[in-house]
């Protein structure tokens, strides 16, 4: 018995439903972009170190460096300006017009204040002035009315007593100690009220409630 020869075209063998791997193609815009943004931070990656460690130290330098010039030139003008002002009266203003406008340094600083308007600055209730008054006012009395005494004068008790009966009459009048602890609880009842407001001391109400409490625990009701 004889087997007959079959044959089998190239075309019925596709090796791609063999292969597990996905072999579709990536899209070239996507490819693109992934290597644009890795390159990108890359590039970031190296200026931000370059700019860290050399550009910043250069800077500094650099900075430095013209710091020390002009305060060297600084202190070198401030030297020739002191220098100039023993050997020359007047010394000109010197000015750099920009935009139609001068700029000297003259018109930029301030004077310094006196010592009187640093005094007022300082002393604003005039408090300073005040004691300067008193202490010549009273090297003045020591000087010349030191020999005198108070029985010279044949008024001055009595002028004393009305002074200070006057002060405590004033005080009691614009200021009493009282109204501090005072509240008003409204008009007082009953025919004999004749509409006065009744006043509550909270002093003496707390007084009584600290008594009424001692007395419970002195009794033992607490």
């Amino acid at each position: 018995m004889s087997v007959p020869k079959l044959t089998i075209p190239e075309s019925a063998f596709d090796p791609t439903g063999y292969n597990l791997k996905n072999t579709r193609s990536k899209s070239a815009l996507l490819v693109y972009l992934i290597r644009l943004a890795n390159g990108g931070s890359l590039a970031l990656i190296i200026s931000y170190l370059v700019g860290f460690f050399i550009v910043k130290p250069l800077l500094e330098t650099s900075n430095s460096r013209r710091l020390e010039f002009l305060e060297c030139m600084r202190s070198n003008l401030r030297n020739i300006y002191l220098k100039m002002i023993t050997k020359v009266n007047y010394i000109p203003i010197v000015a750099i017009k920009r935009n139609g406008k001068l700029h000297a340094d003259a018109i930029c600083q301030t004077e310094s204040p006196s010592a009187e308007e640093q005094t007022n600055v300082e002393d604003r209730l005039s408090q300073g002035e005040l004691h300067q008054k008193m202490v010549k006012m009273s090297s003045l009395l020591n000087t010349y009315v030191k020999h005198w005494s108070m029985e010279d004068f044949s008024h001055y008790k009595g002028v004393n007593y009305s002074i200070k009966d006057l002060q405590n009459k004033s005080d009691l009048v614009y200021f009493d100690d009282q109204e501090f602890f005072t509240l008003d609880t409204g008009l007082e009842a009953g025919p004999s009220a004749s509409g006065k407001a009744r006043k509550r001391n909270i002093v003496v109400d707390t007084k009584n409630e600290i008594r009424s409490i001692k007395g419970l625990y002195m009794s033992g009701q607490v």
